[in-house]
């Protein structure tokens, strides 16, 4: 299998940059990454097909240039089939090179694992003070674990990250669950250990769903 090359990523950048899509996606990040502007749907094609038909460990062993290649190295991860001892550690130098929520939320949401393994690590990344640790431990249980009250009420109580991604993550958990597991989702908007700040951008989140009725729109506002 041949060895996927930092020169190839280059090529691969040139032909899919978007001057417009750059300008766009510039505004809704706090990325410190130069960005290319590459669109997410190209991106995990190009990852998905990497996976299958190139080695790319030597390439995820690199440090991140821009916003693109840490992106693709985090989709990698979630196309390769890795066993455990392969998967964590790929995984955590991914998420040292987060700085961004969409970095976080795009990779994490396309991991679907409910095995124990996962779930201890997800409950350790949530009680770090990286906000973006803090932030894959919310999503993480938003994609795979939010029919288990148990869990869900356990990483939402250990939370310390004090962060405005932290809090939206949490927010959008709260919207999910209105959805996907209602009495949860009231149980958490009742809670003092979530923020009234929290309760207020979730209830936000809420009246935009198209997914949940007015009547618990106007049910889930009147909790805050």
């Amino acid at each position: 299998m041949k060895t996927y090359s930092i020169i190839e990523f280059d090529e691969f950048v040139k032909a899919n940059s978007e001057e417009e899509y750059k300008s766009f996606h510039s505004r809704l990040t706090r990325s410190n990454y130069p960005i290319n502007g590459i669109r997410i749907p190209i991106l995990r094609k190009y990852a998905k097909e990497l996976a299958k038909n190139a080695d790319v460990k030597d390439f995820l062993a690199q440090k991140s240039k821009c916003y693109e290649q840490c992106m693709l190295k985090g989709l990698l991860i979630t196309h390769l089939k890795l066993d455990d001892t392969e998967f964590f550690p790929l995984l955590e130098s991914f998420i040292d090179e987060i700085d961004d929520w969409a970095l976080t939320d795009v990779v994490c949401s396309g991991i679907h694992r409910k095995d124990v393994k996962y779930l201890g690590k997800i409950k350790e990344y949530a009680k770090k003070e990286n906000i973006w640790y803090a932030r894959w431990g919310i999503v993480a249980v938003m994609a795979n674990f939010y029919d288990n009250e148990d869990v869900i009420c356990e990483v939402v109580d250990n939370l310390v990250a004090k962060d405005y991604y932290v809090d939206m993550a949490l927010a959008w958990l709260i919207q999910v669950l209105a959805i996907k597991n209602r009495e949860v989702a009231i149980r958490l908007m009742q809670s003092d250990k979530v923020s009234t700040v929290v309760k207020k951008y979730a209830v936000r989140k809420i009246k935009d769903s198209f997914r949940i009725s007015k009547q618990d729109k106007d049910y889930f506002a009147n909790l805050v």
